[in-house]
């Protein structure tokens, strides 16, 4: 029988209210209780109101749980797409960890995890410059992505392990249908791998607080907010009953395995290096068209990277950290042919340690990332002193990642006004190479 994953995420955000603070202490008592952990992804300032309001009850009762980042300051203006829409890589990348390294520090001293394992910016906050920031950080994991397939395969995108969510559970328990067996067979009908997730607040506010104090500008002063009004009482204790119902039967559901991310890093498999004798397989499976490899999994950045390596005269490439591009990638307009010495010198002057040029010159043509990388394999696999290059597709076909596909920021959720949007929606799928599976 098909077994599906199942974790539980609560997005723990409200730094403006104190009883917004209860229902993180009840949520995560639920959830130890159970015998389940939980991952609670904490806005940094609400590690330091925690802290201030002397809530060493509330950081107790974490202890047991997964501890990841929601952000420094959740939509706290700039919020990080708005730090981060900048032409300069550099600068975005500095600018997210202006702030991003506080919010970290603020979780590390408050809560004492034994790591931050996940970064999950919240709402339509992805930016490519905060995934590659916390990769660069060491978190393994981003979660609440819009990159995934239909089923939540596994796969890394921009040096991390990317997991998607599937449902918030104040989304399915109040509603007057509430039907916790109805959700189970919904999540094993449609997912491989499911979070489901929560708002603490939301069990007994009835209005996000961040509507009220952030909505595209910061409208009051830290310290100085509008608490969202309380939730009936009644409706928080049938929530609770709800969460606790589901747990139990998760638990008891054949169908279903609870994991956490620490188990899946446990069970993660070191990188197979690429080496000469597998570029034939690798060179037919890209002839297909450019796509992640499978079995061993490769991106097509790692390909890139090794053949660049192996031109250079190693053996073989043990994968690093990958990148795509900043702009989008150009390839030859008709058929031409490049030596294989042209090769070898193009390939001394591209790094491997940073995002991959769009365009290359070799023996005086101008060519695409995807030319040089298939004319390189030729040259390789045949030993072969020219290879001829043929007009094709420079990026990673992204069928089936639809969410990804029509990623747009310019407009939606709590961003400024005055986010253009220019490079961070585009730049995110420029990223595609970095693509791989599990």
């Amino acid at each position: 029988m098909k077994k599906v994953e199942v974790m539980f995420f609560f997005d723990t955000e409200d730094f403006t209210s104190e009883r917004s603070a209860e229902a993180i202490l009840r949520e995560a008592e639920i959830c130890t209780r159970a015998g389940v952990v939980g991952h609670f992804a904490v806005v940094g300032l609400v590690a330091k109101q925690l802290k201030a309001w002397g809530r060493q009850d509330i950081i107790d009762a974490l202890q047991p749980h997964i501890i990841g980042t929601h952000t420094y300051g959740h939509t706290l203006h700039p919020d990080i797409c708005e730090q981060s829409d900048c032409e300069s890589f550099t600068e975005a990348f500095q600018n997210v960890a202006l702030y991003e390294d506080q919010g970290l520090a603020l979780i590390k001293e408050v809560l004492e995890p034994e790591h931050i394992l996940f970064a999950c910016p919240p709402g339509n906050s992805k930016s490519y410059a905060s995934m590659y920031y916390y990769a660069d950080r060491g978190l393994p994991f981003y979660c609440d992505t819009v990159v995934h397939d239909e089923r939540s395969t596994p796969l890394h995108y921009c040096n991390q392990e990317h997991i998607s969510y599937f449902r918030s559970m104040e989304g399915v328990f109040f509603r007057g249908d509430a039907d916790v067996d109805a959700f189970l067979d919904e999540i094993y009908a449609k997912k491989d791998r499911a979070i489901i997730y929560t708002h603490p607040n939301v069990a007994v506010k009835t209005e996000f607080w961040d509507e009220l104090n952030y909505k595209k500008v910061n409208l009051r002063k830290y310290g100085d907010w509008i608490e969202a009004p309380d939730r009936d009482p009644e409706e928080t204790r049938f929530f609770y009953e709800k969460m606790v119902e589901l747990l139990q039967k998760l638990k008891q559901d054949e169908r279903f395995v609870l994991t956490d991310l620490n188990e899946i890093l446990a069970k993660r498999k070191p990188r197979t290096p690429v080496t000469k004798a597998i570029l034939p397989v690798v060179r037919e499976h890209l002839r297909r068209g450019l796509a992640p490899v499978r079995g061993p999994s490769f991106a097509v950045a790692d390909i890139f990277y090794a053949v660049v390596e192996m031109l250079k005269g190693e053996e073989e490439y043990v994968p690093q950290k990958v990148y795509g591009f900043l702009s989008a990638p150009t390839g030859v307009g008709k058929a031409c042919t490049v030596s294989a010495e042209g090769l070898r010198k193009a390939a001394h002057a591209i790094r491997t340690d940073t995002f991959i040029p769009e365009t290359i010159a070799v023996d005086g043509k101008q060519l695409g990332p995807a030319d040089f990388l298939m004319a390189a394999l030729d040259v390789l696999v045949d030993d072969v002193e020219k290879a001829e290059v043929l007009p094709k597709e420079q990026l990673v076909r992204l069928e089936g990642f639809d969410e990804l596909q029509g990623f747009q920021l310019r407009g939606t959720w709590m961003h400024s006004d005055e986010l253009r949007d220019e490079y961070l929606s585009d730049r995110l799928r420029l990223q595609c190479w970095t693509l791989r599976y599990e």
